[in-house]
């Protein structure tokens, strides 16, 4: 039974709570803009190509910029670079929208579109380095990275429901817009809740220019956030081509609510639980949950069977965004916080869009079927992996017992 007691505890401090729901806001446009960017190029150009590359202009600076921000906030600490971000993101985002409007170069879209991705307010990091770098126990840091599991889930379900309103409006153009209002008035909010000063001081042990890539246990976590990423996409994919193939399309929503609905409510539940296994033992768990009902979703082309399945593969999925946060929070030194974790979403991001384009290869190439045998295969890889990333535990008495 799902016991929500421990989050209300938490939400007795108001600063935490303030925290928290001001974050969501601000990060509403990670699930906007790659998506709202191919769609809007390509009503007004007519080129699926142009928008595609375009979007991709955007998440290649997403990639590039994101650590090196990180890196920024851990040496000075996330005020020097959050308001110069989200100023600069919203102003490229509108010179976006108005140099489509205008029916400019594609060129120019596409500078104003890096420079939107080169800009990312770097809200989500500092919410977990914060978590990681606070005095709090080890049960309440579990329940705060729980929620940000759950929040960013959210996020990129909300996401592609807000471009569809604006669809619905004939006005694609608008949910770029929405974006950038969303990120201007968010960074406002987040930034007056009391989050820039819990985030903590800068630390001021020496630092490699590697950053947190110097450790091995922190580069098999983020291998193992890249493979996450990769099952995501794929299943995504994947539930996208069996819908198509079930003269259905619309269905393809009503199969992301199953999977998220479930991963949901697990992802608070095990935020609200301590388990004496250390954390690469239970992500193996896991990630063998996911390959094996990919296996079975590889198998089921009709619509209810494949949404039961659905539902009851993502039970494994809100857990291990969790544990994959605990984990690489726990193998990074503090000095070096906020950069692993963008390293960890920035690498979640571009395997996500890498399994969108492979995916839709595989459909066209091998069948409506192939997206889940690979989501199976890369779930299973990382399920093995889990053995070559370091023992860590969730608590420390839970160690203490081992």
């Amino acid at each position: 039974m799902l016991n929500l007691t421990p989050y209300k505890d938490l939400f007795r401090d108001r600063q935490l709570r303030r925290i928290v729901l001001s974050s969501i806001l601000p990060r509403l446009p990670a699930g906007i803009n790659g998506l709202a960017i191919t769609m809007m190029v390509q009503t007004l150009y007519g080129s699926f190509g142009a928008g595609g590359t375009v979007a991709a202009a955007y998440l290649v600076a997403l990639g590039i910029a994101s650590p090196l921000i990180g890196r920024l906030v851990d040496q000075n600490g996330p005020r020097l670079v959050m308001w110069p971000c989200a100023l600069m993101h919203t102003l490229a985002t509108v010179a976006l929208v108005v140099a489509a409007m205008y029916r400019l170069s594609p060129q120019w879209l596409m500078l104003f579109s890096f420079a939107a991705g080169l800009s990312f307010p770097p809200v989500s990091m500092t919410v977990r380095a914060m978590w990681r770098k606070s005095k709090l126990p080890d049960h309440t840091k579990q329940l705060g990275f729980a929620l940000e599991g759950v929040i960013m889930e959210t996020v990129f379900i909300c996401g592609p429901l807000i471009i569809s309103l604006f669809v619905l409006l004939k006005a694609p153009f608008a949910a770029l817009l929405f974006s950038a209002v969303a990120t201007l008035v968010g960074a406002a909010l987040f930034s007056r809740s009391g989050a820039l000063e819990r985030w903590g001081d800068v630390e001021t042990a020496p630092r490699h220019w590697l950053g947190p890539l110097r450790f091995s246990g922190v580069r098999r976590a983020l291998v193992l956030s890249t493979l996450l990423g990769g099952t995501f996409g794929l299943q995504e994919m994947g539930m996208m081509a069996v819908s198509k193939a079930a003269g259905n399309e619309a269905a393809v929503g009503f199969l992301f609510a199953a999977y998220s609905l479930s991963s949901g409510v697990m992802g608070l539940l095990y935020g609200t639980r301590q388990f004496a296994w250390p954390l690469n033992r239970q992500m193996a768990l896991g990630f063998l949950w996911i390959a094996l009902f990919s296996a079975f979703l590889s198998l089921n082309t009709a619509l209810l069977p494949f949404g039961a399945l659905c539902f009851l593969c993502g039970l494994a999925t809100g857990p291990l965004i969790t544990m994959s946060s605990l984990q690489l929070g726990k193998l990074t030194p503090a000095q070096y916080s906020t950069e692993a974790f963008t390293w960890s979403m920035t690498l979640f991001m571009m395997a996500l869009g890498a399994a969108f384009a492979v995916g839709g290869w595989m459909v066209e190439s091998y069948g409506t079927a192939s997206p889940m045998i690979g989501a199976a295969i890369a779930s299973a890889l990382a399920s093995a992996m889990c053995f070559r990333v370091p023992e860590i535990y969730v608590a420390a008495e839970a160690s203490a017992g081992e």
